[in-house]
Formats: structure tokens, sequence, C-alpha cells
């Protein structure tokens, strides 16, 4: 055993990274509890919905993809003011960074309200024109869900910036807590409205409306408490348009990777809502037990932008580019159980959100297809939060946004509808996208353009 641990070391090179590896390994235990939580938010709307009908499934799972693509939108524009505000405390410049929490609240909320408030308005006409070929049934649960689902984009990009702040100042517990009460009061909500008052669909989103509020809430008081490192620090005029720019730098692109990967996620999702109430219900199976199999590999991703933000606060190239490697190589070994767990897990992991044996059957199979991609997450995912923790943003962007266009939808559109492979065309994409994006990333690691590039958008003294 002691073996095994000490080639595990030499691989991940932790000898060399000290102070890295003693960053992750105190963040590391309090974002697993996260994103553990995290997961039973999501996936216990899908689990309740198992008990009402196969359309509840299906018209949750459908929001449920709209509803990831609206958090990950904003957690992806929260990476500006998170990149910002590591790079500040790692170079020790904390009133800077106080400023650039001010101006990265400031700028976020803004344009959540914006958005949220546009989507409420349109969302009944934005349903029909995105599922429209769905049942009946699934649209109007799709309606009903979104109706209360569609108000939280302030209240994540609150919880995700404020919990950047902290990750930023190297405190992940707090966050953890937060996210742990997040879905504490998911749960116990949805199963008291869902259940127990029997409201159904219509319980599920509300509950899962309150339970973000409280986070929010509770995020945003701990970055506001006296005495908090990164605590907002009003700024104004010349210096707030600096900040905002440094932070768009980052997060716009950011956002439009996210919004153009997941936009992509939407397209096929509208090609699955004519494939039959049995596809969409398993495509929602999958995403679930693939979340749950991936908490460990996601909650690395997450720390890859505080972790490799402070190391680049230092303004020591060759010590960031050495951290990046280590996030890297621990991330591949950890995809190892990952990748088994999909293919050994895949039945028993169904049966947790359905019991319609034809549901459990496709997504089972859709699992055990996507075993060959696990393992090539660490550069699909770890290498471009690095990058973006360095400054270097639109790179990403660009590739993220080619490939899922290009081989997600279109390659979807062709195995799934041309050649009726149906959901099974939308997870063997997803594997090949995951593999062009690391081949892609791992060239760029190596060529060292990350670091010249984002060198140049790093913040001034």
């Amino acid at each position: 055993m002691q073996s095994v641990k000490s080639w595990l070391n030499a691989f991940e090179q932790a000898e060399q990274n000290k102070e890295a590896d003693r960053d992750l390994q105190e963040m590391l235990p309090s974002m697993i509890v996260e994103q553990i939580a995290a997961i039973l938010l999501e996936n216990v709307n899908v689990f309740l919905m198992g008990f009402i009908s196969v359309a509840a499934i299906a018209g949750v799972g459908q929001i449920n993809t709209v509803n990831s693509i609206l958090m990950n939108l904003f957690q992806a524009f929260a990476i500006g003011g998170t990149v910002l505000t590591a790079q500040y405390a790692g170079g020790g410049r904390q009133p800077e960074a106080q400023k650039a929490s001010f101006s990265a609240l400031l700028l976020g909320l803004l344009v959540s309200v914006v958005l949220s408030a546009g989507a409420f308005v349109l969302r009944v006409p934005f349903i029909h024109l995105l599922f429209g070929k769905a049942e009946e049934a699934v649209i109007v649960s799709s309606i009903t869900y979104f109706t209360y689902t569609v108000l939280t984009p302030p209240l994540w990009f609150l919880y995700f910036q404020c919990c950047g702040f902290m990750r930023s100042a190297g405190d992940t517990k707090i966050p953890m807590v937060v996210s742990v009460v997040l879905n504490a009061s998911g749960i116990g909500l949805n199963l008291l409205l869902t259940l127990v008052l029997q409201m159904g669909v219509k319980g599920s989103g509300l509950a899962y409306l309150l339970s973000v509020a409280l986070a929010a809430v509770l995020s945003l008081a701990m970055v506001l408490r006296p005495g908090f490192a990164l605590r907002p620090r009003y700024c104004g005029g010349q210096r707030l348009r600096q900040e905002v720019k440094a932070i768009l730098s980052i997060g716009l692109p950011s956002a439009g990777e996210n919004l153009m990967f997941n936009g992509g996620r939407m397209v096929i999702q509208i090609f699955l809502a004519g494939m039959g109430t049995a596809m969409i219900s398993a495509n929602s199976v999958f995403n679930s037990v693939n979340g749950i199999f991936n908490v460990p590999t996601m909650a690395l991703y997450y720390l890859a932008v505080p972790v490799i933000g402070r190391c680049a606060g230092r303004g020591d190239d060759q010590y960031v580019s050495n951290a990046l490697r280590f996030l890297y190589r621990k991330t591949l070994v950890w995809t190892v159980p990952v990748a088994a767990a999909h293919l050994l897990l895949a039945v028993p992991g169904s049966l947790l959100f359905s019991r319609d044996p034809e549901v459990v059957k496709i997504a089972s199979i859709m699992l055990m297809l996507y075993t060959g991609f696990a393992m090539m997450q660490n550069g699909s995912f770890i290498l471009p939060n690095g990058f973006k923790a360095v400054g270097d943003a639109r790179f990403a962007m660009m590739v993220s946004s080619a490939t899922a266009w290009g081989i997600r939808v279109l390659g979807t559109w062709f195995l799934g509808i041309r050649l009726g492979l149906g959901a099974y065309a939308i997870v063997l994409t997803q594997g090949l996208d995951t593999a062009v994006r690391a081949v892609v990333y791992s060239i760029r690691f190596h060529r060292g353009t990350w670091l010249r590039t984002g060198r140049k958008e790093q913040p001034n003294a």
C-alpha cells in the first residue's frame, strides 16, 4: 500500500508542488462534500418525479437541462471575479481584491436580474419553441417547473460568486456548509412539498427556488461579515471601470464558452423531444448518474481556478505550469475509478432514478458507452480551467464552441436522428467531444501558449 502511495506521489509530482498540494488538501474535502450536496439537490427532483409519472421525469428532466445552462452560465461568469480576487490574494494585494469583489458583485447582479426577468416573461413560448414535439403532459410539467426555477439566476450568481471569493481567500469550509444547507433544505422542502403536501411538480420547483434563495443569502452574509479578508469595498470611477474590464476579459469568454457548450445541449434536448418519453427520461437518468460518479473529478475541476489563480498571483510562470501539471495528473488518477463505476454500476445507478425497465435499459447502456471517455476528463476540463485562472479564457471559448456544435450537435443529429441511434448518439458524441478537447488543450498546455496569453490579461499592481 505504501509503495502504491509513493508511486502516485511521484507520478503526480506532489513533492515538487507542495504549496499547491497543501492548498488542494485543505480545500478538497470541503469541495467533495459540496459536490455531493449539489448532486443531491439536482437529482432528488428526478428521483421524486419517478414516484409520480414518466411524464413528470421527462418534464423536469427537460427543464433541468435549461436550469443547468442558466446555473452554469452564471457560475462561469463568476469565474472572472474569482480569478481576479484569487490573483490579488495570492499576490498579497488585499485592498485591490476587496475592490474587485465589489465590482464583480455589482456587474453580475445587474446582468443576472435582467436575464432572469426576460426569461420569466417569455417562459411559456420559450418552452413550446424548444420542446413542442414532446407529449402534452411533458410540456405541462415543464412549464409548471420552470415557472419557479427561472427566477434563480441572480440567486445562483450570488451563491457562486461569494463562494468564489471565499475560495480565493483559501476558505472552502464555509462554502461547504452553505452548500450542505442549500441541499439539505432542498431535499427537505422537496419531500414536504412534493410528497407530503402532494404539490407534485409545482412543489419541486418551489423547493428548488427557496433552497437556492437561502444559499444566496447565507453566502452573501458570509462575504459581507466584518473581518472577511476579501469583504467587498466600494470603488467607483476609473477604478471600477478597470476592474469591470478585467472581470469581463475572463468572465465573458467563460460565460460565452459555457453558453455555446450548453446551448448545444439545448439543441440536443430539442432533438431528444421527438425521440419519445422513454429516451427523454433515460437521458435525464444518465445525466443524474453520471453526475454522481463524477463527484471527485468535478471537485478538482472547480478547485482548479482558485488553486491555480493563487499560484498565478506570485508571478512565476514555471511555478504555475508545474501546479497545473500536478492537478492534471491527479485528476487522471481519479478518473480510473470513475470509469470503472460507469461500467460496473450502470444498472444499479439507473435503478435509483427510474423503475421503468425500458428507461433503465437505455440509461445503463449510455453509462457503459461513456466508460472509455471518462478517463479523458483531466485534459478536457482541468486544463481549460487552469488556463482561465491565469487569464487565458478566449481560447477555451473558441474550442468548446466549435466542438459543442461541430461534434455534439451535428453528430447527434446525424447519428441520433438520421441513423436512428436515439439517445445513444448523445453519449457517443459527448465522449468524442471530450476526447477532442483533451487533445487540443494538452497541446496548448505543453506549448506554454496559455501562460504567454494569460500574462497579458493579469491585473497590474
